[in-house]
This record gives C-alpha cells, structure tokens and sequence, in this order.
C-alpha cells in the first residue's frame, strides 16, 4: 500500500516497524514573520525523523521547472499509521523555531529485513568543480563545508547508514579492485560521493527590492557505490537556485552559519537533505554484510557489532568467496548452509556459533556473512 503526501498533511502516513511510541524535534526558520509557516515546517521536520527512526521508506520527489528545485514532495510506503501526535515543547531562538513531538506509531510487520541495521558507507570529500564559478563569494571551500552539511544530514535523516567521512575525494575511477576490496575488509560498504558542477550566475533579477542580485544556480551530481558488489547503484544530478547578491564583497564564508542561512544557501542545506532522504531509501532494505575476522573452533568474530543495530539472537547467514586464480577481482560466491547465531557482541565487534555445535573447519577470515533479524525481534 502506498501513500503519497505533501509535508503538510501528517495524519496518514504509513511506516514499517513495530507499535510504540517515538520523540523527535524538528526545526525551521522564520521567515517574513511568519510563524505559524515555520511552526508546520518544524512539525513536518519532527515527523519525518520519527517515521525514519520507525523503518519508514522514504522518497524525495522533487519538482523541476527549467532543472530548478521548485518544491518537494514526500512519499511514503509501507504499512500501518501514525495513531496519535503530542507536542512536547516548542522553544523560538531568534528566528530559529524548535518542536520536540511524540508520535504513536501502530505499524504491521514487513518484509525487509534490512531495516534496523545500519550499513557502513563511507562519505567521500564532495569535490567542487565548478571553480571557475566559485570565484563570486570565494566560495572555494564549499565542497569542504557541504560535506560537513551532508553528514548531517546523513546522520538525522538517513539511519540505515553508519557514516564515516573520507579525508579525500574517492574518484569512482578509483573504486577498482583491488582499492575497492581493501576498503570492504576495512569495514565499509557503501561510498557516496558527489561533485559540485555548477555554481554560475544567471540574469539579474528584475524585482526593484532585488535589484543588487542575480540568480545563482547550484548543481551536485551524486553516485552511490556498492563496494562488495562492485558497482554503482544510484546516480542523481540535484539542482536548484537562489537569489544572490552579486554586489557585495562582503558575502559570507561557506564555512559560516551566515551563509546557510542566505536564500542562497538554505536551497542548497535543503538540497543535501534530500540526497540524505533519497540514501535512506536506497540503502533501507539492503542486507548488512560484514567480514569474519577470527575463527576459533565453533565460534567465529566478525567486524560487525551494536552500533550496526546487531542484537543477541540474530542469525547470520554465511557466504563464502572463491576468486579466480588469474583474475582476482573476479569472484564466485557461494551460499553456505550453515547458520550461526550471534551469542555476545560489544560496540563494534561480534561473536557468532553454530547452533549445532559443529566445528566451523571449511569457514576462513575473509569470508563474508549477512545478518538476518532474530525471530524474536
């Protein structure tokens, strides 16, 4: 079943986990005095991270006139509702509106299993490529501070990632056996990485108040690779534009709050949340996989623990590797039958046994496990 509404309307949208209750805060800013604006804005905000705390799937639907970022909308699909919105709070902090919310959450079970467990991905520096264009602003540090922007994002509106920030660019040239392997055995799964392509100026406005702006566009291509498969599966270019006020020498520094909060910048902050949302739900219902590190009898430890969403009970399923002789970037997989259950695990390591006790000979560190929910859960 599958619901499709706009930010506004928060009474019928359908989530996919189990019943009870969630608190989460929202925030907007005021602008042009209006506050009841920003209050719904806030409310809007405090929902969506509920039902994502919740195992809602998520897309971002975005409106493009021209290859302009117009609106958005939000779709949602799964299965069962909000029961019951309170409003805990709400707190003005100059223009800055918070709420804190909690939210009844009556959902059905589902069919993705990959739900709670958030996947390792590795955030690549954004690269800025558009120099020639950064010049108005001296705007050369934005990819820097973009990124910044975007593990927030990350982090509030995409759960079902662990996110981790590069200290470079990854060209995707570069996600190539045997770099791509190395970092899979390193712990990660995914790397997204995203380039700024256009950060040009267009006509001047033609609005008398406006008279000392341009328009300025901003476009990000995005990828999203699959490290143990090998491939890219998602690829996204994201625009929009804002006024910009091509007069002053005095423009903020990217790096500033002042500049995200420019009309300029707050398309763009706006902008990264969306990439964040459109991650959640290609990555939402992806197996988590993990690396066997020790082999010890009967028990194995992988490089996969509680900050994954791992719990006592959970089942792995093992899959072993076979690569070509002459070719190593090339590899079979091989589904074994053999299923271990996880019996103690800490922050970020995990101890798995067999349920029939039977020593784990054929099973070496390398190979590869993915984690399935306990039935109890």
């Amino acid at each position: 079943m599958k619901h499709y509404v706009m930010l506004s309307v928060i009474s019928c949208i359908s989530f996919s986990s189990s019943a009870t209750w969630f608190e989460a805060t929202g925030q907007a800013r005021i602008e042009q005095g209006n506050t009841a604006q920003a209050r719904q804005s806030a409310v809007d905000d405090a929902v969506k991270r509920a039902a994502l705390a919740a195992g809602a799937r998520i897309s971002s639907t975005q409106q493009l006139i021209n290859g302009v970022l117009q609106a958005e909308q939000l779709g949602i699909s799964s299965h069962g509702e909000i029961k019951q919105l309170q409003l805990m709070s709400e707190q003005r902090n100059g223009d800055l509106l918070t709420v804190t919310l909690r939210v009844d959450i009556e959902a059905e079970p589902t069919s993705c299993n990959g739900n709670r467990y958030r996947k390792p991905m590795l955030l690549s520096k954004i690269r800025l490529q558009a120099r020639q264009d950064a010049i108005y602003g001296q705007l050369f540090q934005l990819g820097n501070d973009a990124t910044v922007q975007l593990e927030r994002h990350l982090r509030d509106y995409s759960p079902a990632t662990l996110v981790s920030v590069a200290p470079q660019s990854i060209e995707q040239a570069q996600l190539v056996y045997p770099d791509n392997d190395r970092l899979f055995q390193s712990g990660q799964q995914y790397v997204l990485s995203a380039t700024i392509n256009d950060l040009s100026l267009g006509q001047q406005t033609n609005s008398f108040w406006q008279a000392d702006e341009k328009e300025r566009f901003f476009a990000l291509n995005v990828q999203l690779f699959d490290l143990f498969e090998q491939t890219l599966i998602y690829q996204q270019e994201y625009r929009t534009s804002a006024g910009w006020p091509f007069k002053r020498n005095d423009t903020p520094a990217s790096h500033s709050q002042a500049f995200w909060q420019l009309p300029y910048g707050s398309k763009i902050d706006r902008l990264l949340q969306a990439v964040a949302e459109d991650v959640q739900q290609q990555l939402q219902c992806q197996p988590l996989l993990g690396n066997i590190r020790q082999v010890n009898h009967n028990q194995i430890m992988l490089a996969l623990g509680e900050k994954h969403g791992l719990q006592q009970g959970d089942t792995l399923q093992l899959i072993q590797l076979q690569r070509h002789p002459t070719a190593p970037g090339v590899k079979r997989l091989l589904q074994d039958p053999l299923q271990l259950t996880i019996t103690d695990l800490n922050s970020q390591y995990a101890w798995a046994s067999s349920s029939k006790a039977e020593l784990l000979q054929h099973i070496r560190p390398g190979d590869v496990v993915t984690v399935q929910k306990s039935t109890r859960y």
